[in-house]
């Protein structure tokens, strides 16, 4: 444990300078952006309002004067319409006569030379992130005379995309109609590390410069809650972006103080196109902000301030197998903000979210024990389920204080597992191997197993350091037949970034080995004591994993002790068995009384709660806040229910190998002596307290499936609201 503390320690150095380095979810960085706009002839017909210069519009407002931008335009030809620079007052002045004045012309459409355009006027690679932000309405359509179409196609597969991935600069895309060749600017998205966006009409395109100003920049947002902002006096200016609800009708603003707010307002700035309302307020007045005539659930509240919501150790990529550790940090003025009277007022959530999938919301909370050190003071951690699927995920971070509220959105890209799993064939004990992905590297993992057959019963839990590039788990000789190998990894990456890894389920098919043959097909319930010493994760080491091997000690199995196959032979041997199996049903006991407490809550048995200090479920608690508190008790019951059933399943492998001792005993002596019986008795009564552990389990799982049937109906209650 002290090496592994040191190696910790020597991560946090590692998290620091990632932290100072400006990490994604931390500060925003300066960017090199160029806006490439289709404006071929088909855009009359598609975007007859010239939405598109319009939308442009937000971009040009919303990016920071030490960002760089530069427009061009694309048809047959490519024109540079403002040359790439700083975004200077004049620039971006420019930016927004250039955006103005475009018209569509033109019968052909080169995507192919715009790209290549757009490489040759980015500026050199430095601290700014570099991207390209595309946007057409049609197919690649060339003129004849200069080739053809398929071709032009294939050179940016061959040419385009291995040159930008090259500079490291992403293509963002959009198609906003059916005509759009989908298929070419979503693989020119996805193999530059960029995104895709189908939009499904140019009313809706000022939505995409929203969603890749937060994605480029990751900026403060107050969230909009049906017609509700709050703004509080750390905001020096506010930028809503809304989309109207009838076309050609402005949004109307009401302030805290309930003056009505249109166009022609002063003292603020508002650029109106027929589909969406962009406001700027300079220092608005604090308190709750009103606005009507919008599309509810379509809005944002750009901040410019000095509270602000950090999210730190958020990574640009996940792997499929990891379980996305979320986190939240109040940095006011630069310094985080630890102090108990805005902390304990502030409720930290975060949503994962697949495209097309249902959201996940969970509540953030200290982090967890095992990583605490890797967390920055005042940090708020939330642990997801495993990724699993790839794609792109939408994460939402909030802060929501009694007088502020932070909101902040990322795009999150899931792609490969970070291990490789397969079985290794062979002579020798089953084996599974990982291996670590190429490109990714873990400083430290330490690693949980657990096997079970597919009815549910637990054979033997094991955990070992997983030093190295990948490692091997070797199953226990005397087991036969289907079973599941459950992993659970804990550790960071290289660079500091807390890691949790839970691969699916490796279902592997075991033949029954020299010992297995000998003990008959009982042999599993042998597998805790057997898995001691036959089931091991061993390393492979790669060069980095040779010099640390050595300073790593094996911390051997985790899991409950199991008798020896043996039949007892002597009265010790008897009196040994007969002792730990009532322990066995004393902790079966004592996690009925547990699993009583966490539903029932009766003061006698307050103290078995964990977290007992906790807030307990009351009829006047906001529903949302209900729901919260019964995902958590939920959450305790399974795991209850999952250790009361370990229990049960091993308090079964005791009684049948008592009884088969009691049996050959009384076969090899006759008559039973006066002793035997005296422990046949206790024997009966340990049956008995079994049996009555049984129904208690049977009954707590009752009562946590009345339990999460409420949960889900809040839930729903919830979503109605």
């Amino acid at each position: 444990m002290v090496r592994f503390a040191k190696k910790i320690g020597i991560l946090c150095i590692f998290g620091v300078l990632a932290l100072a380095l400006g990490p994604r979810g931390g500060e925003a960085r300066e960017i090199q952006l160029l806006m490439a706009l289709d404006i071929s002839g088909s855009m009359k017909t598609t975007d007859p309002l010239r939405l598109l210069p319009k939308s442009a519009h937000i971009m040009v407002e919303l990016l920071d004067e030490k960002d760089s931008l530069g427009i061009l335009t694309f048809e047959d030809a490519t024109l540079t319409r403002l040359a790439r620079g700083p975004l200077t007052p004049a620039q971006r002045r420019k930016g927004f006569q250039e955006l103005t004045r475009l018209q569509p012309q033109g019968l052909w459409t080169d995507i192919h030379q715009v790209t290549a355009e757009a490489l040759k006027a980015f500026g050199p690679p430095g601290e700014a992130k570099r991207a390209l932000l595309l946007i057409s309405d049609g197919q690649m359509d060339i003129d004849p005379l200069k080739g053809n179409s398929k071709a032009f196609v294939e050179r940016v597969h061959q040419e385009i995309i291995p040159a930008y991935k090259k500079a490291c600069i992403p293509i963002y895309t959009v198609a906003f109609t059916p005509e759009s060749d989908h298929v070419l600017l979503k693989t020119l998205a996805e193999q530059t590390g960029g995104r895709f966006l189908l939009i499904p009409a140019a009313g809706d395109l000022h939505q995409a410069f929203t969603k890749f100003y937060e994605d480029l920049k990751g900026p403060q947002v107050a969230p909009l809650v049906g017609n509700h902002f709050l703004i509080d006096p750390q905001v020096q200016e506010a930028i809503l972006v809304v989309t109207r609800s009838r076309q050609g009708k402005p949004v109307i603003l009401e302030t805290p103080k309930g003056q009505k707010l249109g166009p022609a307002s002063k003292g603020i700035r508002w650029f109106s196109a027929p589909t969406f309302d962009m406001v700027t307020l300079p220092k608005p007045e604090p308190g709750n902000w009103t606005v009507s005539g919008h599309k509810e659930g379509d809005g944002r509240v750009i901040l410019m301030t000095d509270l602000k919501l950090d999210c730190p150790h958020l990574p640009e990529e996940a792997g499929a197998d990891e379980a996305l550790m979320a986190g939240a940090l109040l940095i006011n003025k630069s310094q985080p903000v630890t102090a108990p009277e805005v902390m304990n007022q502030t409720v930290f959530t975060a949503e994962l979210q697949a495209e097309g999938g249902k959201p996940v919301q969970l509540r953030l909370g200290n982090p967890p024990a095992n990583q605490k050190d890797l967390w920055p003071p005042g940090a708020r951690v939330a642990r997801f389920p495993a990724l699993g699927a790839p794609g792109i995920w939408n994460l939402k971070i909030r802060a929501l204080g009694k007088t502020f509220q932070r909101e902040r959105n990322f795009s999150l890209k899931v792609s490969t597992p970070w291990y490789k799993v397969q079985e290794v064939t062979g002579d020798g004990p089953t084996q599974v191997e990982f291996l670590l992905t190429p490109g990714r590297e873990v400083a430290q993992m330490v690693g949980r197993f657990s096997i079970s057959d597919p009815a549910g019963g637990v054979a033997g839990t094991f955990g070992h350091p997983l030093p190295g590039r990948g490692f091997r788990f070797t199953f226990p000789p005397d087991l036969s037949g289907p079973y599941l190998l459950n992993v659970h990894l804990t550790g960071a990456t290289a660079s500091g970034r807390p890691l949790v890894l839970q691969p699916p389920p490796v279902k592997v098919n075991l033949s029954p080995g020299a010992v297995a043959s000998k003990m008959g097909p009982k042999s599993a319930a042998a597998a805790s004591d057997m898995g001691l010493k036959g089931a091991t994760a061993v390393p492979e080491m790669g060069p980095k994993a040779a010099a640390v091997a050595p300073e790593i000690e094996p911390k051997g199995a985790i899991g409950a002790s199991s008798p020896a196959a043996a039949v007892p032979k002597t009265r010790s041997r008897k009196w040994l068995w007969i002792g730990a199996l009532g322990l066995a049903a004393m902790v079966i006991t004592l996690g009925t009384l547990v699993a009583v407490a966490y539903v029932f809550r009766p003061p006698a048995l307050r103290f078995l709660i964990l977290g007992a200090a906790d807030e307990t479920l009351t009829d006047d608690m906001p529903p949302e806040k209900q729901n919260l508190l019964l995902r958590a008790q939920v959450e305790s019951l399974q795991k209850e229910k999952g250790k009361l059933l370990a229990d049960l399943g091993e308090m079964r492998q005791q009684i049948e190998k008592l009884t088969s001792s009691k049996e050959e005993l009384e076969a090899r002596l006759g008559e039973p002596s006066k002793e035997y019986k005296e422990k046949s008795k206790v024997i009966k009564e340990l049956e008995q307290r079994l049996e009555e552990a049984e129904k208690e389990a049977k009954s707590v799982q009752e009562e946590y499936m009345a339990l999460y049937a409420r949960s889900q109906k809040e839930k729903q209650t919830l979503k109605k609201g």
